[in-house]
């Protein structure tokens, strides 16, 4: 039997390593996984900051390319969008297939989809996050009044796709509603590496491991992990902070993430708030950490609190989370739903509402024999559904499928 012949592979992702976010976590993971498969793989992505180089090799062999304009403005992403053309047209013999990770509306999405069909490539598009694309109503996550003809100009090639990947059911109907025929969409969850992504051994560990991390060794330690940005819910988060630590005093909020060249950042204010609120020594500030660090901040963890107020996929911070074994606390929204079973591998609370999070959260913090019963069913349904080698496996055999 012939060996099935692998497509030359470019993912095209607008931000990436070493930036931090759930996105870039998948791209890199997946990224590196089909390298170590055997496949041709690069990655393009674009220049955000002066000291990344323009090209870098991973451990392992992926290939970083970095192209464009440094700045964080329109000018900035348009001439990025000119330069990603151009080594699209340069490099255009080496590859067969254009994966559009991380979004499918924007300039660098846009330009490389547009590319694609010229070129006469395979084009897959990730959708990555809900409400990308409409501008008005409850379901947009970038309400405008006036949408921008070059706007509405991307979103017209955002539909020249060959084939969309989408998280979540919610998603794929966003794409059907968009206009994407549902055979073209194919269900593909984000995953976890479960093995860096795992429980401690004992409670000594653990307790060994908050003193190498200076967190404290006498309370509760209740994560979030995440961009410090207005969508993810945490001035919701910290009014309820605000009702548990008038009842009970032995747990700290920690705080993993940055606000950093978000549009809707919140970081400020939340400092402020912890101010204001007399919470400062309730909360702690971590600020941005890179996977390794998150995967032993994880360990120590005692709950995972994650707030979201806008629909989004199965978050990656969740599903680290659960793999960890530690028992969660979200929304009912979006992909969140879909991954967390309530009262069975976490709870699930009504969004924007600080005495429902409270409760739950006061629930989980008083009651160890509940904290472990949800994290282990947390860590098998990771395990079953949403592990790093069944996703790179999965589009393995998707890729091989649609290039033979």
């Amino acid at each position: 039997m012939s060996e099935v012949k692998r497509p030359r592979v470019l993912i095209v992702v607008e931000r990436f390593y070493p930036l931090v976010g759930g996105a870039e976590v998948q791209c890199l993971q997946i990224g590196g996984r089909l390298k170590k498969k055997g496949y041709s793989i690069e990655i393009v992505t674009k220049r955000w900051r002066k000291e990344f180089s323009k090209r870098e090799i991973l451990e392992g062999g992926l290939q970083i390319n970095r192209v464009g304009v440094l700045g964080f403005n329109r000018r900035a992403d348009y001439s990025s969008g000119l330069a990603l053309f151009i080594f699209l047209l340069k490099n255009r013999n080496n590859f067969d297939l254009f994966f559009v990770d991380s979004g499918i509306a924007n300039v660098f999405a846009s330009t490389a989809i547009m590319a694609g069909k010229i070129f006469g490539k395979k084009i897959v598009a990730k959708f990555e996050t809900p409400g990308e694309l409409t501008f008005s109503g409850e379901k947009a996550l970038s309400s405008k009044k006036f949408v921008h003809p070059l706007i509405k100009f991307r979103l017209l090639i955002a539909k020249k796709a060959d084939y969309y990947l989408a998280q979540t059911e919610g998603m794929r109907n966003e794409l059907v509603d968009f206009g994407i025929e549902n055979k073209k969409i194919k269900s593909f969850p984000n995953s976890v590496d479960v093995n860096i992504f795992c429980p401690l051994g004992s409670e000594k560990d653990k307790e060994k491991l908050k003193k190498q991390l200076n967190l404290p060794d006498d309370k509760k330690l209740v994560f979030f992990c995440g961009r410090l940005v207005k969508r993810k819910g945490l001035i919701f988060l910290l009014k309820s902070w605000a009702i548990i630590s008038k009842r009970i005093n032995n747990a700290v909020l920690v705080l993993i993430g940055s606000g950093k060249n978000q549009l809707d950042n919140v970081e400020e204010e939340l400092l402020n708030m912890a101010e204001n609120m007399s919470l400062k020594n309730k909360i702690i500030f971590l600020g941005e950490k890179n996977r390794e660090d998150v995967a032993a901040y994880l360990k120590t963890a005692d709950i995972f609190v994650y707030p979201s107020i806008h629909p989004e996929g199965r978050a990656v911070s969740v599903l680290e989370a659960m793999s960890t074994g530690v028992p969660v606390v979200v929304t009912n929204i979006g992909g969140l739903k879909e991954i967390v079973t309530d009262g069975f591998s976490g709870y699930l609370v009504e969004v924007n509402n600080p005495e429902d999070l409270s409760f739950r959260l006061e629930m989980l913090i008083k009651n160890k024999k509940l904290r472990t019963l949800f994290g282990k069913e947390g860590r098998k349904e990771v395990i079953k559904n949403y592990s790093l080698e069944k996703s790179a496996e999965d589009i393995n055999k998707y890729f091989c499928l649609i290039c033979k």
